[in-house]
């Protein structure tokens, strides 16, 4: 039941994601961004280190925001790299790196993950293990 319940949360969050990349899209600020650090994590492969690229942008009225890429790697984000950013200017904290590979990527990922963990949830559920 837990695997169930966590692929339900993930895919979840992965309709929202879609949701607001779509609102995005539709209704969102540009900005140029400029990858600032990155920020280490554990949790990659065999358990060996992830980087996520934190970006930095100024919005329409100038102040500064900084926000965190929703997925890892840092072969085509080194530091320094301007990269284009969509937010909703009503909410600065919305913002994602504007480029179509990691919009979808971003997206698929979640809905993957969670419809791949709901699927082994209900599966554990009709066979009773």
């Amino acid at each position: 039941m837990p695997t169930l319940v966590a692929g339900l949360a993930v895919f979840g969050c992965g309709v929202r994601e879609a949701v607001l990349q779509s609102r995005l899209q539709r209704e969102g600020a540009r900005a140029a961004g400029v990858v600032v650090r990155h920020h280490r994590s554990t949790g990659g492969r065999e358990g060996g280190p992830v980087f996520y690229a934190i970006v930095e942008y100024a919005d329409a009225c100038g102040a500064r925001h900084t926000f965190q890429a929703g997925s890892s790697g840092v072969k085509n984000l080194p530091v320094g790299r301007d990269v284009p950013v969509r937010y909703l200017p009503d909410a600065p904290r919305t913002a994602r790196i504007d480029l179509a590979g990691r919009r979808i990527g971003e997206v698929v990922a979640l809905l993957a993950g969670g419809a791949l963990f709901a699927g082994v949830g209900i599966w554990l559920l009709v066979t009773g293990r």
